[in-house]
């Protein structure tokens, strides 16, 4: 089955340097590497700190980050040539329609999500991406024995998308971890959020689900 991702009409403001996915004619994310590995996706990369430090250390695989806020993303973008990084590619999109669209059924070995944004607002609580449909989708999207990686700062965010996950189907995970101020996977690299969060001395919790 051959993934088409719908083209939106944006406008982008004279001599911007964005970097799309709608620019690229692309079945699948895979096409926007030279060499099929295995594939992690961070949905909501902002400035590429954690990816940028993960894909130096693990070449074998490739990476992608996605993110809404190109004036964050554009600045892991221009740090790609300079280290020397073939296996990791940034691009400004909407990380439902990536996952939806271009991503095929069990082909990703890795999701991260770390500190989406809770919209804690009552009003803008339909805004949140970690609904049961969506972890339906990513649970579809993974290969067998693939993970997900949660992280918030936000308890009450967390306690919704807990829910979320048993309206989604509490039976669909075959093993599930969960920690306080240590992060599971990786613990050596932060985000950038996630480092400041530290230093500030918020709580951080953090959940690892395995398919």
């Amino acid at each position: 089955m051959t993934l088409q991702y719908p083209k939106q009409k944006r406008r982008r403001r004279p001599g911007s340097t964005e970097v799309r996915l709608e620019d690229f004619d692309v079945a699948t994310v895979f096409d926007l590497f030279e060499t099929k590995r295995p594939f992690e996706l961070e949905i909501g990369s902002g400035k590429g700190r954690f990816l940028l430090e993960r894909a130096a250390k693990h070449a074998e695989r490739n990476f992608l980050g996605i993110d809404y806020a190109w004036r964050f993303l554009r600045e892991g973008h221009a740090r790609i040539e300079p280290r020397g990084l073939d296996n990791l590619r940034f691009y400004k999109a909407e990380a439902s329609e990536v996952v939806k669209y271009l991503i095929p059924d069990a082909s990703v070995d890795i999701f991260h999500i770390y500190f989406p944004d809770p919209w804690p607002k009552r009003q803008q609580r339909k805004r949140r991406l970690l609904t049961p449909e969506f972890f339906q989708l990513l649970h579809q999207r993974l290969v067998p024995g693939g993970k997900l990686e949660l992280a918030t700062d936000n308890f009450e965010y967390l306690i919704f998308f807990k829910k979320a996950l048993v309206y989604a189907g509490d039976t669909l995970w075959r093993d599930v971890r969960e920690s306080q101020d240590e992060r599971i996977l990786d613990p050596e690299i932060l985000t950038h959020f996630e480092a400041k969060y530290r230093r500030e001395g918020r709580a951080l919790y953090y959940i690892e689900l395995t398919k």
